[in-house]
C-alpha cells in the first residue's frame, strides 16, 4: 500500500530508521548497531503498539538492502515465518509516496488486529508526523475490553468533525469501502458508513455534539461520537463501541484496530483534505 505524504522524499526518509521518528509512527522502541543502519547490519524493535507486539529485547531483525534515501528492505522473523518489509518512499508531484510492502506473512492477524488495519495506522501516522501535525491512535496489542473506547485530538472545528460523519460525499472519501454510505441526519434515520454492514438506527442526534447508532443484533451494538471543543479550533473526538461480544476476544481486537485507522483516516482527511491512501482499501485487500 501507499500513502502521499506532502513533505519533501529526504525528510520522509529521515522517519524510517531513526529511533525517536520510528517510536511516533511504527513503534515503542528501536534499537541499531552503534554504527547506524546498514545492509547486513542488526537492529530491533518492539512495544505494545508495534504492528506486532513482543516482549523485551524486542524483534531480532536484519537490514537486507536499500537505496540511499529512498528505501530500505529488512527481515522480520514473526510468527515462526521469515518475513520480509520493504519501505520505499518515491517523489510526487505534492511530496513524496511513501510504499510498504510485506511479504511472507502465513497469517492474516497479528497481535492488534489485521496486519492490513495495523500498517494503515502506521502509515496514516507517519503522514500526519511528516507534515508537521500532530501523531494519535496507533495499533494496540493490549488485551481488549468492552466497551472500547477510542479517543484523539482533530485540528477541526466540531462542525467540521460532525458533518464528516454524517454527510455522504464526506464519508464516501474517509470511511466508505465497497457499498456507499446512507445516512437520514435525524433521530429515528437509518446510518450505513458505507462497506458490507447492515444499517442502523440513529438513537441520538445531537449536531455538533453527538451522534449514537445502534444496530439490530443480539446483543445490540451500539456506537456512541461524542465531539468537545478544545482552545485553537481544535476538537476532541470521543468514540464508544458498546454491546459487543465478550466471548469473541478476536473480533473485539479486529474492531479496534478497523476504527483506529478509521479515526486516523478521518484526521488526515479534516486536517489535511484527504486520507492519503494510493489506492482504496478493498484494492489494497485484494493486492495482498
Amino acid at each position: 500500500m501507499g500513502i502521499l505524504i506532502r513533505a519533501p522524499r529526504e525528510f520522509v526518509f529521515q522517519h524510517l530508521l531513526t529511533a525517536h521518528h520510528m517510536a511516533r509512527w511504527f513503534c515503542n522502541f528501536a534499537q541499531f548497531d552503534m554504527r547506524g543502519p546498514a545492509v547486513g547490519s542488526k537492529f530491533r524493535f518492539g512495544g505494545d503498539y508495534a504492528i506486532a507486539a513482543v516482549e523485551p529485547p524486542g524483534w531480532a531483525c536484519e537490514i537486507l538492502g536499500g537505496d540511499v534515501l529512498r528505501a530500505v528492505s529488512f527481515q522480520w522473523p514473526l510468527f515462526d515465518a521469515d518475513t520480509r518489509v520493504e519501505w520505499r518512499v518515491e517523489d510526487a508531484p505534492d511530496g513524496c509516496v511513501m510504499r510498504v510492502t510485506h511479504d511472507g506473512l502465513v497469517r492474516e492477524d497479528s497481535t492488534c488486529g489485521t496486519f492490513h488495519d495495523a500498517w494503515r495506522v502506521c502509515l496514516g501516522n507517519l503522514k500526519a508526523v511528516a507534515e508537521g501535525r500532530s501523531d494519535s491512535l496507533r495499533p494496540d496489542s493490549t488485551p481488549p475490553t468492552e466497551p472500547i473506547k477510542l479517543d484523539l485530538l482533530i485540528d477541526a472545528l466540531p462542525s467540521k468533525v460532525f458533518s464528516a460523519f454524517v454527510e455522504m460525499e464526506a464519508l464516501r472519501r474517509w470511511a466508505a469501502d465497497g457499498k456507499p454510505p446512507s445516512v437520514e441526519p435525524r433521530v429515528g434515520g437509518k446510518y450505513h458508513m458505507g462497506g458490507d454492514g447492515d444499517a442502523g438506527t440513529i438513537l441520538e442526534f445531537d449536531a455538533p455534539r453527538r451522534l449514537v447508532v445502534e444496530w439490530p443484533r443480539r446483543p445490540l451494538k451500539r456506537f456512541a461520537l461524542q465531539i468537545e471543543e478544545k482552545s485553537g479550533g481544535r476538537c476532541g473526538v470521543y468514540s464508544v463501541h458498546s454491546g459487543l461480544a465478550l466471548n469473541d476476544p478476536g473480533s473485539l481486537v479486529r474492531l479496534r484496530c478497523e476504527w483506529s485507522d478509521r479515526l486516523v483516516s478521518l484526521k488526515n482527511f479534516l486536517e489535511a483534505g484527504d486520507p492519503g491512501f494510493t489506492e482504496p482499501y478493498l484494492e489494497q485487500v485484494l493486492r495482498g
